[in-house]
């Protein structure tokens, strides 16, 4: 695929958003609802990439479900998608000052915040009307809150975070910035998870508990002690997997 202009003509709106991150299941669903409950208008979608190419067919022989739906012909649900390593400049040159970071890599998600930063791009919010935010807690712009949320008494959630459905943050956790939490996940009362970590489906953390920066909590583990920074823990009570000799 040849490599896509920087488009010159600026959009010339504050309530442009671009949206990084292009897949179905994140930024396809909060595109169903993101404009009516904002009144932002999603004005493109960005992957970091100087080239994109995909075979559509072969890629939903791979799937159950026929629906999803990619990026084509330079288009991603009827809006542009640019794939550029240079995309600030992309930004800049049309005068979109606003983006939604839903890039599913929390450690590239976490850059891209950054050079937003560096350059006065503003982060904004996608939270689902149907999500419950209890008394005192704070939601920092640049997070996604998937539908039938809780966040809890006192909570923080740092910018970069993405609360996938059903997920229930109870009072005083602190999530920081970019740490991604799947489907049904559960945490009581003073959860700590540290920058770029990743709690997987349906998994439970128990009160007081620190899981370290990029570290990972498999599906369904019940977590009862603290996770050091970038391990791996599985099972029911979650336990450290130890990497395989060579």
């Amino acid at each position: 695929m040849r490599k896509q202009k920087i488009q010159q003509k600026p959009f010339n709106s504050d309530l442009d958003v671009a949206i990084l991150g292009f897949h179905d299941g994140s930024a396809g669903q909060v595109s169903e609802w993101f404009e009516d409950v904002t009144g932002y208008k999603i004005r493109c979608y960005i992957l970091q990439a100087d080239s994109f190419e995909l075979d559509i067919e072969n890629e939903n022989k791979n799937r159950v479900c026929q629906r999803t739906e990619f990026p084509s012909s330079g288009f991603f649900l009827g809006r542009p998608f640019i794939a550029s390593s240079d995309w600030i400049s992309y930004l800049i040159k049309n005068g979109i000052q606003k983006v939604l970071p839903l890039t599913p890599n929390n450690a590239e998600r976490l850059l891209q915040i950054e050079i937003c930063q560096k350059h006065g791009i503003e982060l904004v919010s996608a939270i689902h009307p149907t999500v419950v935010i209890l008394s005192k807690a704070i939601v920092h712009p640049g997070v996604w809150i998937n539908a039938q949320c809780t966040i809890g008494y006192k909570s923080e959630v740092l910018p970069g975070s993405i609360i996938n459905t059903g997920v229930q943050i109870d009072h005083h956790n602190v999530l920081e910035n970019c740490c991604q939490i799947d489907p049904g996940v559960v945490t009581a009362g003073f959860v700590t998870l540290r920058k770029g970590c990743h709690v997987h489906t349906g998994a439970t953390i128990i009160n007081r508990i620190e899981i370290g920066e990029q570290a990972i909590v498999g599906a369904g583990s019940v977590v009862i002690n603290n996770i050091h920074p970038r391990t791996t823990v599985v099972g029911v009570p979650a336990r450290e997997i130890k990497p395989k000799k060579p």
